[in-house]
């Protein structure tokens, strides 16, 4: 790819000591990736002058972008616009517009105004600034020698805003790039290994294209990058029949729960969720997607057997003879939780998860997936490995594939 050298500086002391989960690199790369650009490196210091100032020293020296993120709020440990005050030899003012936007903010929210909270008005001297749409501290565009200095404040939906709004306009403007072709498979049921001894069994391209392999709790997320859309086209097609309807879980879509969106919302079709080891964890996955009302009627969390008895119309005999982990129980479950929310497909999913819990014949990532439509309901047992979290995400994607291959027939 062509274009500037783009870096990324991180600051904050919460980002090293794992207070808090560092997401710029992530959001900031993917942004870059598909306009046709590449992050070049990623930086994450702490929150002291010295570290801030040579660390955008070296990355200025290498860099004709350098995106830095944090330090733009009032407290002590927000330093970043002094030490870039300093190294440019000016000051550090109050942006009146943006003092003025606070202020507002503040009384359309009725909230009281503090002493410190119109401190994140200012703003480095020399600075452009760049008018944050989902926050306070507003971002700083500054040119330092022949790079560009790019200033974001650091929570996430203000660095995403920002970056949003103008760093990425900036860049198409100044390196104006082609959007990368790619094309992504998401595979469930094949290891990376697999996916690749099938490629190269077909004679996949490998020469011109350098595909991509990234693995996740039960899935694989394969990656074919081009700039020849015809090319791309040709391996992609080549890669899809070698999958069949049930490895090959989306083409090009964000998700398992985006395809299981589309295809409820396209049918108009319902669906609601009874869960137990997964403990809503389902519910969540699908309510996150926009406009899941269109389709989404609600969800059961039943952890205890009397709930399942009580709200998902399980019969106490089933439970006692077959035992809460079971085939029959995960069908009954989807079976009443499809009858009493009114939905037109019922999922279940019940298990053991683990650490403790299991025996012989019911081991730890032991997992029953139901699912119930206007045809009947089916059952599918499936063990899984790793921890408890692991199985739990495993048993939530394999359930929406499982319902996906009975939408799609």
């Amino acid at each position: 790819m062509n274009g500037p050298r783009i870096e990324l500086i991180s600051s904050g002391s919460e980002l090293l000591n794992g207070g808090t989960i560092n997401r710029h690199a992530q959001a900031l790369g993917a942004a870059l990736d598909a306009e046709g650009y590449t992050l070049s490196r990623d930086t994450t210091i702490g929150d002291q002058a010295e570290e801030i100032r040579d660390a955008l020293s070296e990355a200025l020296d290498r860099a004709e972008v350098v995106v830095f993120s944090g330090g733009l709020g009032p407290t002590g440990d927000d330093l970043t616009r002094g030490v870039v005050a300093e190294m440019l030899g000016c000051g550090v003012v109050m942006h009146e517009p943006s003092r003025l936007r606070i202020v507002e903010r503040y009384r359309f929210r009725r909230k009281p105004l503090n002493n410190l909270v119109e401190q994140h008005a200012l703003v480095v001297e020399q600075a452009e600034v760049l008018d944050n749409a989902a926050g306070l501290a507003p971002g700083e565009l500054l040119r330092i020698g022949g790079a560009v200095l790019f200033l974001l404040p650091g929570p996430p939906s203000e660095f995403q805003a920002i970056l949003t709004d103008h760093v990425m306009p900036f860049l198409r403007k100044r390196w104006p790039s082609s959007p990368v072709r790619t094309i992504k498979f998401h595979v469930a049921g094949l290891g990376e290994s697999d996916l690749l001894a099938r490629m190269h069994e077909a004679k996949f391209p490998f020469e011109e294209i350098n595909p991509s392999f990234r693995a996740s709790p039960g899935q694989v997320l394969l990656t074919l990058t081009h700039p020849d859309e015809a090319r791309l086209t040709h391996a992609g097609e080549l890669v899809q029949s070698l999958l069949t309807v049930h490895e090959l879980v989306a083409l090009s879509h964000d998700s398992v729960a985006s395809v299981v969106a589309d295809l409820l919302t396209g049918s108009g079709q319902t669906l609601a969720v009874a869960e137990s080891c997964t403990g809503g964890g389902l519910g969540e996955q699908l309510t996150a997607l926009p406009g899941s009302s269109r389709f989404f009627v609600g969800g059961v969390i039943a952890y205890a057997n009397a709930v399942k008895e009580s709200l998902l119309d399980v019969p106490a005999e089933l439970l006692a003879d077959q035992g809460a982990v079971s085939g029959p129980v995960a069908a009954a479950m989807a079976v009443g939780v499809r009858t009493r929310l009114g939905a037109d497909w019922g999922v279940s999913i019940t298990g053991v998860a683990g650490p403790g819990g299991g025996t012989d014949d019911k081991p730890v990532g032991l997992v029953y997936i139901g699912v119930a439509g206007p045809e009947g309901s089916a059952v599918r047992e499936i063990r899984f490995g790793g921890s408890r979290s692991s199985v739990r995400n495993f048993a939530m994607r394999a359930a929406l594939n499982l319902l996906r291959e009975h939408l799609v027939g």
